[in-house]
């Protein structure tokens, strides 16, 4: 008989070459490590000071369990990192794991951590068991479930090195194959670059190539909101879906089949799921705005503490442009164009720019920014003349 590597609860099956992440709440998917700032978005979307945090740390081996029985050394860490309310959740028990006992924690938790180790033992442990069903929930409420190597894999479709054997982890495919599936035909590897595991995931999809294969590196990771995910960390994440990126091009090009070549996205970057697409601010239908509209924001603008770094935006071909200048040296144009009133974007998906108002309604500046979670620049630039 077959097993199916989609969500248990899925009721609809996505068709070929599309992956459906959740309706509702957030996925943290990290390659292994975290960095301060990845925690503090964990933090964030946990809630902050009112998180409540639910701790699974089952893919441990016996002797970890064994050396901290009570995790008091989890916890100290979790506290470090700002968190006050965190339950612990572990089982091996098979008739345990589905009592209202076991899983009371997860029904008030607005956040999951899932710690490494090995993946086959969360699989063993918690797939089609109340405790599946109470993770489910937690995201339908709108929380958050996180988790770096183990507990990344463990939430694909398929389990990414899921074999129990001491190879295991060095083989992609193993015996468990089904994650999560909180991402459906989804396979995600982690620990990737910095362990040379970049070309092992052509093994999996010339056998199961309906999955999209996502390799994470290490103090890196995946946020998932609904059907687009964006990178968080340090490095880089790999992406296989039978297509080829550069940013020298900005262009998506078709891979011949058995073509094995992947691309890398770094932070900030996003990738639409359900599409199997980097998201380009190119592929985002800009709102149409009339010539006459446009020219409220033409003008000269001053960055707020200097007086010698100068951006200039002005209309050209029906098309609002933006021009930077400092003494000598004068920028290219770069096409803008209206995501929202007062909320422009550039074709490249690096720079998006926020128009200030005054209390009249007069645009009085903007903000130019970045648009990512983390590290992201916010020059306010004034206006000098109408």
């Amino acid at each position: 008989m077959g097993i199916s590597c989609q969500n248990p609860e899925t009721t609809t099956i996505p068709s070929k070459n599309q992956s459906i992440g959740p309706s509702n709440g957030t996925l943290l998917i990290g390659g292994g490590g975290m960095t301060d700032d990845m925690w503090q978005v964990f933090l964030e979307l946990a809630g902050g000071d009112s998180a409540k945090l639910v701790v699974i740390p089952t893919a441990f081996d016996e002797n970890s369990i064994n050396y901290d029985p009570e995790f008091k050394i989890l916890e100290r860490d979790f506290k470090a990192r700002g968190f006050t309310d965190i339950q612990f959740m572990h089982t091996r028990d098979s008739l345990f794991v589905d009592t209202d006992e076991f899983v009371e924690p997860l029904k008030s938790a607005t956040a999951v951590w899932l710690e490494g180790g090995r993946q086959w033992r969360l699989a063993d442990a918690y797939l089609n068991t109340k405790t599946y069903t109470e993770l489910r929930g937690v995201l339908n409420r709108g929380g958050i479930i996180g988790g770096h190597s183990a507990g990344a894999s463990i939430q694909g479709s398929y389990l990414v090195r899921g074999g129990r054997g001491d190879e295991g982890n060095y083989k992609i495919m193993g015996d468990p194959e089904v994650g999560f599936g909180f991402v459906t035909n989804s396979a995600f590897d982690q620990h990737h670059l910095y362990r040379n595991r970049q070309y092992d995931m052509f093994d999996l999809l010339k056998i199961r190539p309906e999955l999209l294969g996502v390799g994470i590196d290490e103090d890196t990771g995946i946020l998932v909101q609904g059907n687009e995910f964006e990178v968080i960390g340090n490095k880089y994440v790999a992406i296989y879906d039978g297509t080829f990126w550069s940013p020298y091009f900005n262009e998506i090009d078709t891979l011949e089949t058995g073509e094995n070549k992947f691309y890398l996205l770094k932070n900030g970057d996003k990738y639409n799921l359900k599409e199997r697409r980097i998201q380009l601010n190119k592929f985002i239908a800009p709102q149409a705005i009339s010539t006459e509209e446009l020219q409220e924001y033409v003008g000269d603008y001053l960055y707020e503490k200097s007086k010698v770094f100068w951006n200039n935006l002005l209309i050209e071909n029906d098309t609002l442009k933006f021009q930077g200048y400092r003494r000598n040296l004068v920028l290219d144009r770069i096409p803008i164009y209206a995501y929202e009133k007062d909320v422009f974007f550039d074709t490249d998906a690096e720079l998006w720019f926020h128009f200030v108002r005054d209390s009249s309604g007069s645009i009085i500046g903007f903000d130019k920014k970045t648009h990512q979670f983390i590290d992201g620049q916010n020059q306010r630039f004034n206006r000098t003349t109408d």
